[in-house]
Formats: C-alpha cells, sequence, structure tokens
C-alpha cells in the first residue's frame, strides 16, 4: 500500500467538515450527517450489551444497518426511537443517507448470509463490510464500486483476520480506511489487536476519537489508515 504524508492536518478538526465517523464497539458505527437542512445519523450492528462495553442508549439513529439477515443476533431493542431496519440487499434512502445491500447470490450458504453495503451521504460513499469473513466476491466489488472510506473487521473472530482484512484493502484502494472488531478491554470476544492490521497494510496511520471529514479534505492519492477509538 502506498504511504502517505502531511494527513494530521488533512483530518484534523475543522468547523467545515460535516460527516462524522464513531467506533462504538464489535462492528457498530455511527455516521452522523448534515446536507442543508438535513440532518441524518445511521448505525451499523448494534450488539448486546457485556460488562465492559455497552451499546450507547442515546444513540437514536434513522437508519439501521444489519451486516446479515439475522436481525435476532443484533440488539435492535437497545437502540432507541424507531429507526428504519435494513438487513436485505436492496436501495434504501433516509435523510439523504444512501444504503446500498449487497450480497451475492452463490457466495455463501445458510441463514446468516453476509450484506455488506454501500453507503452515500455528502457526495462521499463509504464501504461497509460488517462481519464479512473472507475476502470480496467479483459480484460485491462491482456492486461497491469506487469507495473512498472503508470499514471492514480486522481482529478475527468472526470476521476477517488481518492478513485477509489488508488484501480486501488492496483490492478496493479507498482513501480512509477504518479497522473494526478488533481487541480491545474487556470484551468477550477472543480478537487480534489493531495493531497487526497496521503492520499487515504497512499504511500510515492515525489515531483519533472520531473521523470528521468532507469530500474535499480526502486523501488525494493515497491510503489513511483511521484507528477510532470506542465511543
Amino acid at each position: 500500500m502506498p504511504r502517505v504524508s502531511g494527513c494530521d492536518k488533512l483530518l484534523g478538526l475543522n468547523k467545515h467538515k460535516n460527516m462524522q465517523i464513531f467506533w462504538q464497539g464489535y462492528t457498530s458505527i455511527r455516521i452522523e450527517t448534515k446536507q442543508g437542512d438535513k440532518a441524518g445519523e445511521l448505525v451499523t450492528d448494534p450488539f448486546e450489551n457485556e460488562s465492559a462495553i455497552r451499546f450507547p442508549r442515546t444513540v437514536e439513529p434513522e437508519m439501521v444497518v444489519l451486516s446479515n439477515q439475522e436481525r435476532k443476533d443484533f440488539n435492535l431493542e437497545g437502540v432507541a426511537g424507531k429507526p428504519f431496519i435494513v438487513s436485505d440487499p436492496g436501495e434504501y434512502e433516509v435523510r439523504g443517507i444512501f444504503a446500498y445491500g449487497i450480497q451475492d447470490p452463490i457466495a455463501d450458504a445458510g441463514e446468516k448470509r453476509p450484506v455488506v453495503y454501500r453507503i452515500e451521504a455528502e457526495d462521499i460513499s463509504i464501504g461497509f463490510l460488517g462481519k464479512l469473513n473472507r475476502k470480496l466476491t467479483d459480484v460485491e466489488l462491482e456492486h461497491l464500486g469506487n469507495i473512498d472510506i472503508l470499514v471492514l473487521p480486522v481482529g478475527g473472530g468472526d470476521g476477517m483476520d488481518a492478513k485477509t482484512a489488508a488484501a480486501v484493502v488492496n483490492m478496493i484502494e479507498p482513501r480512509i480506511v477504518i479497522p473494526i472488531n478488533y481487541q480491545i478491554p474487556g470484551i468477550k470476544a477472543k480478537l487480534d489487536s489493531v495493531d497487526a492490521f497496521c503492520k499487515a497494510t504497512g499504511g500510515k496511520r492515525q489515531d483519533g476519537n472520531r473521523l470528521k471529514i468532507s469530500k474535499k479534505e480526502l486523501p488525494a492519492d493515497d491510503t489513511l489508515i483511521m484507528v477510532i477509538e470506542r465511543s
């Protein structure tokens, strides 16, 4: 992967940035957007509470997307409000946030067939791979298209390990990568650290409590690994 220089300034806080992405733990992220008078919030994969990590009760999104079709695997009761819930392939839109659910009809068998997503808002494209535990198929790659920000599991367990995740990053070549589903103190799942993934990619790493970004401030040529602290 090409190395990046000068991205710390690029991703600094700026009042003109609108999109914000937070990591809530496991494969759950929160995307906050604002386009004109339309403010929207999307959440992925709400998880069951544990003693050391709890799904935030203050989250009240307009849309929730799930990375497989078995809804009982997710803590939907823990999400406040009455969000629109997506767990099937198709095209969906709520308050200026578009979510395209993608599923390869022959890639996986069983009830928990993965759904990956292309999410679009503020002229930024986000690929969310959820709990995918393998490389992308040609069908999935074709429908994802060009991706600005890629969110993918990197810690093994029921998702990709570091080596597989690094290979997928090379397949997609996004501007920014946000790793999820890795080891943090106290969680029940046995996962690897995010450091193994960062080492496998060889890209520039930046840590922070969120990603706040606009289209014009995306890295122009190279890929940045943005490690977000759990919020």
